[in-house]
């Protein structure tokens, strides 16, 4: 009975994938080999064991959230090619995380959790902010897509073009190193010490997002910070080393508008990129492996 449940698990997972398949990608994701190896309990009146919520997750990873991403891109492209002709300056905002960067590899390495320590990368766990260093996330596809869209890049001569900021949650700050990669700064090749501005710029242009530039590049300040970063507007700056992530990025959409820019599009994968209203539409990502507040 069991060898049969099996079998039949692994056959529909098979027919999901073929129904819901996506274009193929340049590398095989991370894990999906190993999800045919159990499945999940259907059983709703008691609590789900922990591993069975991690094989749901990876299953949804392989079979359907790529299909979903690309379905909501879809109706932003539509949008934007629609209303940007209408409006004066038209803007488009992007979160980074799991929106134009992928992190998948750093979240199945490390099961879902931010890992709390540094790491050497392959294949151990990794703290966010060193695998940010490696600056190795790669695009999401339909958002890169979406994004030469909106900066005409090889589109016909009737593209609109659209201003592109890209706000994000990170966080701004010193200089830094992974200790992994060097124990102690103060010996290490001073090109290997970069801040968290230099390394997120660096990986959206090797992610192939073409000419983003660092005022258009909104960070979080660091604790020690003052001001907000983001060089080209005047956004709203008392408190913002503390204040909600969904404040920040609201605030800094107020900033955009004031630059003069009409927001038409507000794309991200957290409930905390696009509330606040200051965008004509709102699009969002699905993302259930974490959740900011």
């Amino acid at each position: 009975m069991i060898m049969r449940c099996r079998f039949a698990f692994m056959l529909l997972l098979a027919l999901l994938s073929g129904w819901l398949s996506s274009p193929a990608a340049a590398d095989t994701v991370l894990g999906c080999d190993n999800i045919g190896r159990s499945s999940p309990s259907d059983d709703l009146t008691t609590p789900r064991n922990l591993a069975l919520f991690k094989q749901q997750l990876l299953i949804y990873r392989c079979t359907r959230y790529d299909n979903e991403i690309a379905m909501v891109v879809q109706d932003a492209q539509a949008w934007i090619k629609l209303r940007a002709p209408q409006v004066s300056n038209p803007t488009i905002v992007l979160d980074i995380d799991d929106t134009s960067l992928s992190n998948w590899r750093r979240i199945y390495q490390d099961e879902y959790y931010p890992f709390p320590s540094p790491c050497d990368f392959d294949p151990k766990k990794c703290i966010d902010i060193d695998w940010q260093w490696t600056e190795q996330a790669p695009a999401i596809q339909p958002v890169l897509d979406l994004y030469k869209l909106a900066q005409c890049i090889d589109i016909g001569s009737s593209c609109t073009k659209v201003d592109v900021y890209f706000v994000t949650g990170r966080h701004d700050g010193a200089k830094y190193v992974p200790k992994a990669v060097c124990p102690t700064s103060d010996t290490c090749d001073p090109s290997l010490l970069r801040s968290p501005r230099e390394w997120t710029l660096a990986n959206l242009q090797k992610a192939g997002f073409t000419g983003v530039t660092d005022d258009h590049l909104c960070m979080r300040p660091a604790a020690d910070q003052t001001m907000t970063v983001c060089p080209t507007t005047t956004a709203i700056t008392n408190g913002a080393a503390s204040v909600s992530v969904s404040t920040y990025k609201t605030n800094q959409r107020i900033a955009i508008e004031q630059v003069p820019k009409t927001i038409i599009a507000n794309i991200g994968d957290q409930n905390s990129d696009l509330i606040g209203l200051h965008a004509e539409r709102t699009f969002k990502l699905p993302n259930p492996f974490y959740f900011i507040p």
